[in-house]
């Protein structure tokens, strides 16, 4: 997501971080981050457009908290290929998806930058190979896996999609729930499926005082990858 559209997004949890916050991300992950920020923007306007940042290292449990009450559509999980030797999971959180994944393949490894996030995703799934990476260089060599997915996390953006591409197998899928921008993917023949939105289970109301109205992944795209 382009900076100024991640402000102008925030949900209305940003006001409970401060430019301090900021400072308290690890080292990496604050010089990738500010490192999309155009200079001389203001204190407020690089906590709106580093919210989600600041939450998935700083407040991981509140992710996890939404992640759990905005599952996946099952229609959308059924469209993903039924078995295959090796998955990708890029951007992960503390597993969402990637759990749906574990059923499907004989191995599955998951990206995801935000140490608390990715313990908690090793803790419940330890069948799983957690990584720390950026979706724009990821480690592994090209053609490395049948089935690459992300759920919630990516757009058009050339960089991330040119890596899911490059260690996708000849052949193999890459899926994405809940893209930015789908129309984009549909121009540029990726097979678009959407399913009618529900509403989220039962939860708590802090989280759409903190995240806004929850919006479980009613939309999938999915290209096969050709050589």
């Amino acid at each position: 997501m382009e900076f100024d559209e991640a402000v102008d997004k925030a949900p209305p949890g940003w006001r409970q971080f401060a430019i301090e916050d900021v400072a308290r991300l690890p080292d990496a992950v604050r010089d990738h981050e500010m490192a999309r920020v155009p200079p001389g923007e203001s204190e407020e306007r690089i906590v709106r457009g580093l919210f989600w940042t600041l939450v998935y290292h700083l407040a991981a449990d509140r992710w996890d908290e939404l992640s759990k009450h905005e599952p996946i559509a099952p229609e959308l999980l059924d469209a993903l290929p039924q078995r295959v030797d090796s998955a990708l999971d890029v951007g992960a959180g503390s597993g969402r998806l990637t759990q749906h994944l574990v059923s499907r393949s004989h191995s599955v490894v998951a990206v995801e930058p935000s140490y608390p996030l990715r313990a908690l995703l090793a803790e419940r799934l330890p069948s799983v190979r957690p990584v720390s990476a950026w979706a724009e260089a990821l480690p592994f060599d090209a053609g490395s896996f049948q089935l690459t997915a992300a759920c919630g996390a990516f757009g058009p953006d050339p960089a991330v999609l040119s890596e899911l591409r490059r260690v996708t197998a000849n052949g193999g899928f890459i899926a994405l729930f809940s893209p930015e921008h789908p129309d984009w993917f549909e121009h540029q023949g990726w097979k678009r499926i959407a399913t009618a939105a529900t509403a989220p289970p039962e939860h708590p109301q802090w989280l759409d005082q903190f995240f806004g109205p929850l919006d479980p992944p009613h939309e999938l795209v999915m290209t096969r990858v050709a050589r």
